[in-house]
């Protein structure tokens, strides 16, 4: 098939563009914001909206050089119009919408969450079979899928406050840990300290509730705090047993999901997917006779590969068209 697809990806703080030939990836350039972010807690959508107006074109060039393809030899051009901050997204659409109409090309609109789904298939199209139990764990989505085809999604269960990576943050940032509170945490955990403190995360039916137990980690600092007893090792062993009842939590609530749909393939995608325990306990599923896909490590954050991935998959397989009408679609 030979064909050329632009990624493009602005959904939140990565500028990020990809060009893939059919399936193959030969470029994924991303450009985080994520610096001037870190000494507010979380992200700004301000900033990291003049972030992407600022460095996009620049994106653009180093994954067209990178590829070694110029703009002229691209079939296709994919860009995420949803979920996402409203600012960044209108970046990416319009910026999209420009190269379409200036180069003459066709161009879709992408869910990026939708698109973390295809990380696993990116270089390997022929592991894509369906159905499967889609899982998509992030900074800003904890959500459950039934995919009979990426464009028969349904969903199964999400959280109904926080995401699970939002809570890593939120925690990381109670405790003084830093930003983002995922990667910190997870290099902060020890296994044999998993249960020195008994947390609980709220569930209702495949639905996740993170709040409570953010706050329970909240309250038990300040605690210990008023006894001159938290230090260094007080505060590993309770972010070691919120990491470890959290994704827990999630694990028992993905197993469930199978055996009640029952999935023999378990596909998963996101940012927290990155999380070394977590890609451990879901590996070992498979002993169990369960496939389970989980996203690379470097398609696992938002990237514009995942988004020209599927893009092509849409437009190709599935016949999807978009106008120029297309229109951002925030959360």
């Amino acid at each position: 098939m030979n064909m050329y697809t632009l990624g493009i990806e602005t959904s939140c703080d990565e500028t990020s563009c990809a060009i893939l030939k059919d399936y193959q990836v030969l470029s994924n350039v991303t450009l985080s914001s994520l610096k001037e972010h870190k000494k507010y807690g979380g992200i700004i959508p301000e900033i990291a909206t003049r972030a992407h107006l600022n460095n996009i074109d620049k994106v653009l060039v180093a994954a067209s050089k990178e590829a070694g393809i110029s703009l002229k030899k691209l079939d296709l051009i994919a860009v995420t119009h949803k979920p996402g901050l409203g600012g960044a997204l209108v970046v990416g659409l319009n910026f999209a919408k420009a190269l379409s109409l200036a180069l003459k090309k066709p161009f879709i609109g992408v869910n990026h969450l939708h698109a973390h789904l295809f990380a696993p298939f990116l270089n390997y199209p022929k592991r894509l079979k369906f159905p499967f139990l889609g899982v998509v764990i992030s900074g800003g989505h904890t959500e459950m899928y039934r995919v009979d085809d990426f464009d028969r999604i349904k969903i199964l269960g999400q959280t109904r406050d926080d995401a699970c990576g939002e809570t890593f943050d939120k925690i990381a940032k109670a405790y003084n840990l830093g930003y983002p509170g995922g990667p910190i945490i997870d290099k902060l955990f020890k296994e044999e300290y998993k249960n020195d403190f008994k947390f609980k995360c709220g569930k209702i039916g495949l639905d996740l509730s993170f709040s409570g137990i953010k706050t329970a980690l909240i309250y038990k600092k300040k605690e210990i705090e008023k006894k001159n007893l938290f230090n260094a090792d007080i505060k590993r062993r309770l972010v070691s047993s919120f990491q470890y009842v959290a994704l827990e939590t999630i694990i028992r609530t993905i197993l469930e999901a199978k055996s009640k749909f029952k999935m023999k393939r378990i596909v998963c995608g996101g940012g927290v997917i990155a999380n070394k325990y977590l890609r451990r306990r879901l590996e070992s599923e498979e002993k169990k006779g369960i496939k389970v896909f989980l996203a690379p490590f470097e398609y696992s954050g938002d990237n514009a590969a995942i988004v020209a991935g599927l893009g092509f998959y849409l437009y190709n397989i599935k016949g999807k068209k978009s106008t120029i009408k297309l229109e951002a679609q925030a959360n």
